[in-house]
């Protein structure tokens, strides 16, 4: 019940750095860069590690049945991969945890 108190907090803090999180990356963003040969007109995800450490422990992600090393750079994800369910889509798995990964929400992750 604790947490709870700290809720509004957390949503008014969102609410003011959200528009950030869409913009440019920031401080402690994690950019995937595209390895595959033909994606170099693909915009390369970046991941808003802070928005997610506000909500979650390391260990959440960074644990054997998710698949995230420690190290950024190490853990080679593919679109393939997250819309079975692995990484990025033990969440983001149909809408169900989070957002949904489509073709309508491409820009949530892959921006310049």
């Amino acid at each position: 019940m604790m947490r709870m108190r700290y809720y509004p907090v957390v949503c008014a803090l969102l609410s003011v750095l959200a528009p950030t999180a869409m913009g440019a990356p920031v401080v402690g963003d994690v950019k995937f860069v595209r390895k595959s040969k033909g994606s170099e007109d693909i915009a390369p995800a970046i991941f808003p590690h802070w928005v997610h450490r506000v909500n979650f422990k390391c260990y959440v992600c960074h644990n054997k049945s998710v698949g995230f090393e420690m190290k950024a750079g190490t853990t080679s994800i593919t679109m393939d991969a997250i819309e079975v369910g692995q990484y990025c889509g033990v969440c983001h798995n149909h809408g169900k945890t989070a957002f949904a990964v489509s073709f309508e929400t491409c820009n949530r992750c892959h921006r310049k």
